[in-house]
């Protein structure tokens, strides 16, 4: 064998070692980055929680009704709070929330994620849907999150959501998609992505992101047998939210069109009895005009709505989605199936009533809202106690809470509560808008700050 030869084997050797190993050279990469998937959903969930945010709605006492034989109370309880999520879609502090959150609200705070608690305005609510516009003026730019595309959204994709739980702040759950375009009966305009990315009592108004760190979704219903997760909740889809948020940014108020008709399903047997080709489109059961006995357009019940404005239409909800898009007041074009014939029919797309305002106490002067007693601790001492916090008072902002003992105000001793009203009402008159306060709360000590005056 010449030395030829012997370098062709050689090579030969090498190149069969080489092709060998090339499944493993290309199979490396795809092996590597499947391990490091749950590092970078972390690095995804650094990056967006600091745009998730805390809600506090502080509702109105409940007054207990006069009962025979049972003397009224003389004052109202306390007011109480109600805690749920949101987040920032604007840095200028535009926030998304459920509007079943704030509902009945007297007071709205949010707290960001630094911990800094803002007095909140409601720029909307729309009627006929559960979503809360809020305004906060952090007087800085606020960190916010993107939407995604819901509609791309399909079952078994990843997503997870972030909240307040059971006031637990910046709670991570994580799941996959359910199922999409759930109607759970909530609207006429019902889409829901369901999840099974455990959804619990604070997290309503929370984020569903992506794996991408994109909002597809606004946590807003919990299914449950008992209390608790039960790995089935739903989120209002960002197509929705897009919508909805960018008319109320831009204009202040949201309106959606609606058709004075009702509709149904069209089942298997009815498209069999009207003469319909497929199941799609909206059976009209009823037309609701005021004043007139024949509608316009001659709409009637029985027609099957196919499209809208040349917009093939899928189902009722579809339908309505389609309708609350276009402009109030317009002429819209229907086409409908009537006794097995497609024809037209004109309709003016009405507005749907306007949701009661919610209206917050803003103007009212908000005072440290703390009650505080005197006591005497276990050797004897005097103390001073908290009786109760007003969850609208600058007090609730330090997380000061009931039974908590104040045991030095601006590193004075107290022992009474006067004392530390007179160190509150100093410290505000020289412009300061804090005191630092010593509490002791289940035996330990720690400082809070504590606002009195804004």
């Amino acid at each position: 064998m010449s030395l030829g030869d012997r370098s062709i084997m050689r090579w030969s050797r090498h190149a069969l070692v080489a092709i060998w190993l090339l499944p493993l050279v290309l199979v490396i990469p795809w092996i590597a980055r499947a391990d490091a998937e749950p590092c970078s959903i972390a690095d995804v969930v650094a990056k967006v929680s600091p745009a998730v945010v805390r809600v506090i709605s502080v509702r109105p006492p409940k007054q207990e009704e006069d009962k025979p034989g049972v003397a009224a109370k003389a004052a109202p309880d306390q007011a109480g709070s109600g805690v749920g999520s949101g987040f920032i879609i604007d840095p200028a502090g535009f926030i998304a929330t459920n509007k079943h959150v704030i509902d009945g609200a007297t007071s709205v705070f949010v707290v960001t994620a630094d911990g800094v608690r803002y007095r909140s305005t409601i720029v909307g609510a729309p009627g006929r849907s559960d979503i809360a516009l809020l305004h906060i003026d952090a007087k800085h730019p606020l960190p916010f999150v993107q939407f995604g595309d819901s509609d791309k959204m399909r079952v078994g994709d990843g997503v997870f959501a972030i909240g307040s739980p059971f006031g637990f702040d910046t709670s991570v759950t994580a799941g996959i998609i359910s199922a999409v375009n759930r109607d759970i009966k909530e609207s006429p305009f019902d889409e829901y992505l369901q999840t099974d990315a455990a959804i619990n009592h604070g997290n309503s108004g929370g984020p569903l992101f992506n794996r991408l760190g994109e909002v597809i979704g606004m946590n807003s219903v919990m299914f449950a047998p008992t209390p608790g997760s039960a790995g089935v909740g739903f989120a209002i889809p960002s197509s929705v939210l897009r919508f909805v948020f960018t008319r109320l940014i831009e204009t202040g108020a949201f309106t959606a069109g609606m058709l004075p008709i009702h509709t149904q399903q069209v089942s298997w047997m009815l498209k069999e009895a009207l003469g319909v080709p497929d199941l799609d489109g909206a059976l009209v059961t009823s037309v609701q005009i005021p004043g007139e006995t024949t509608p316009p357009g001659e709409i009637r019940p029985g027609d099957v709505v196919r499209t809208f404005n040349g917009q093939k239409v899928l189902d009722p909800r579809d339908l309505a989605r389609k309708v609350a898009r276009a402009p109030v007041g317009g002429d819209a074009v229907l086409g409908i199936y009537r006794n097995g014939v497609l024809e037209s029919a004109h309709v003016t797309i009405e507005a749907w009533p306007r949701a009661q305002p919610i209206v917050l106490d803003n103007d009212r002067r908000r005072t440290p809202g703390l009650e505080l007693v005197s006591g005497h601790g276990e050797n004897g001492k005097p103390i001073v106690t908290v009786a109760s916090v007003d969850p609208a008072g600058m007090a609730a902002d330090s997380g000061m809470q009931k039974n908590d003992i104040l045991v030095q105000v601006q590193q004075t001793p107290v022992s009474e509560p006067d004392q530390a009203l007179r160190i509150f009402a100093a410290r505000s008159s020289l412009n300061h808008h804090f005191v630092a306060v010593l509490v002791e709360r289940d035996k330990k000590l720690f400082w809070l700050p504590l606002t009195v005056s804004e």
